[in-house]
């Protein structure tokens, strides 16, 4: 070989060299900054309770009933520059009213919704928080970003919380830097089988956490929390999709009795809880980013307002929408479609801000998501 051609092969290779390492240090950086986010593996007891449960099978968590995740058409692809070139009406363009949430007005037997899925409230003696999600609901910087709003809500804006409850580990539900501002003043965290890995690595002491199966309970004061089923999956992955369970809560004080249903699809196990812990008194109700595709694990506006009927709860809230840009659906159609459902049906629904504290006796009825621009 000609020496120019030599040296020409040789700048190549370490132009190729210099390329795979930069490559190689940017993945490697990549995966130092997000691998926190993804949480951590239950080892120990933690695994020994898992592979103990009855709901545990073949390494994995099992729905009660058969469920598939994807129920769409093979030739019905997601096109993800939807989301990141989002069509008019998928997302609001004007920032949604919201309040700004004020702790000082948080007493017994309120509640506030602050976006999503994340509810605080208090009982006779207890300040539960659920679902903290304050970030972004995904580990990648370019997705998960919140809608815009008036008033954002804010962790620091929370009084002390005295409980965490979890539903399930997906970004929209389990905001680890959420986790870890908590760990440190929040008294206990209550969390699904496996979840407990998870809050461990984002610095929560190991006392602090008690992890459930479903239909297990625990009473904390005068406080009781019951974690109960719900048709959905797990994971933080596509590596580790069902090693953690997923649920709903029932939390019953003198102060009132909750329903909190976490992700789920529908399915009959509603109506036993609701025959077993009911009746109660307001019941949060997943009612968003949902599509055909995923009616097995996600339930449509009518169906969440019909699970409020078969729990037989006297006040339905509709979350889970109004915060991220998570499915293909307009960003009201959840609240317009339920709210004519619970009108057909008799349902007593409240429509209260993002940050705004209510109780049982005044219940919000703004139709506020009028006031923002198509």
């Amino acid at each position: 070989m000609p020496r120019g051609n030599f040296l020409r092969f040789l700048r190549l290779a370490a132009n190729g060299m210099f390329a795979f390492v930069l490559a190689l240090s940017i993945a490697a950086v990549g995966y130092l900054y997000l691998a926190p986010t993804f949480g951590a593996n239950p080892t120990g007891e933690e695994l020994s309770r898992i592979e103990a449960s009855p709901n545990y099978m073949d390494g994995r968590f099992v729905n009660l009933v058969e469920t598939q995740l994807d129920t769409r058409d093979p030739s019905d692809s997601m096109n993800i520059s939807s989301y990141l070139f989002p069509p008019e009406g998928k997302n609001p363009v004007t920032a949604l009213p919201s309040i700004s949430f004020d702790s000082s007005k948080l007493s017994a037997g309120s509640f506030a919704w602050l976006g999503h899925s994340t509810i605080v409230f208090k009982t006779d003696s207890l300040v539960v928080l659920a679902d903290p999600v304050f970030n972004r609901a995904s580990p990648l910087p370019v997705f998960g970003k919140s809608f815009p709003m008036q008033a954002t809500p804010k962790l620091e804006s929370l009084p002390e919380v005295d409980v965490v409850v979890i539903s399930h580990d997906h970004y929209d539900h389990l905001d680890n830097r959420a986790i870890a501002e908590l760990s440190a003043s929040t008294s206990l965290f209550l969390v699904p089988l496996g979840v407990g890995a998870h809050l461990q690595r984002w610095g929560v002491a190991k006392n602090k956490i008690t992890e459930f199966d479903w239909y297990q309970s625990e009473t904390i004061g005068s406080t009781e929390f019951t974690f109960t089923p719900a048709r959905h999956f797990s994971g933080r992955g596509f590596t580790n999709r069902f090693k953690t369970l997923w649920g709903s809560w029932v939390i019953r004080s003198p102060t009132g009795s909750v329903f909190f249903s976490g992700d789920t699809g529908y399915f009959n196990e509603l109506e036993k809880i609701g025959t077993e812990y009911g009746p109660f008194d307001i019941a949060f109700m997943e009612n968003g980013a949902y599509n055909d595709g995923w009616k097995q694990i996600h339930m449509m506006p009518e169906e969440s307002v019909q699970a409020s009927v078969d729990l037989n709860s006297k006040v339905y809230i509709p979350i889970h929408w109004a915060k991220f840009d998570l499915a293909q659906h307009n960003w009201k159609d959840p609240i317009v479609r339920a709210v004519v459902k619970a009108k057909s049906l008799g349902t007593t629904i409240t429509t209260p801000l993002i940050g705004e504290i209510f109780t049982l006796t005044e219940l919000p009825q703004e139709v506020w998501w009028n006031e923002v621009k198509k």
